[in-house]
């Protein structure tokens, strides 16, 4: 048996690379949401960061479902 050591060194940066890019969106989306509501409480402000926030938290899902399309497949 030959193991493709390119195919797997590709398939660890890709799955490292993602799972840093669902953490950060996931953390700013957090933070984002998280700032918009004390500015809300504040002094009524924060719409376009609320917004941007649940933007983050979609894509960060997006992710999720586009990674589950990727391993289940029967989705395909």
């Amino acid at each position: 048996m030959k193991i493709d050591w390119a195919a797997l060194g590709i398939v660890a940066v890709v799955s490292t690379g993602m799972a840093v890019l669902f953490t950060v969106l996931l953390s700013f989306g957090i933070r984002a949401v998280s700032a918009a509501r004390v500015q809300r409480n504040r002094d009524g402000g924060g719409g376009v960061v609320l917004a941007s926030g649940y933007a983050l938290l979609a894509l960060s899902g997006l992710l999720v479902l586009f990674g589950l399309w990727l391993i289940v497949p029967q989705l395909h």
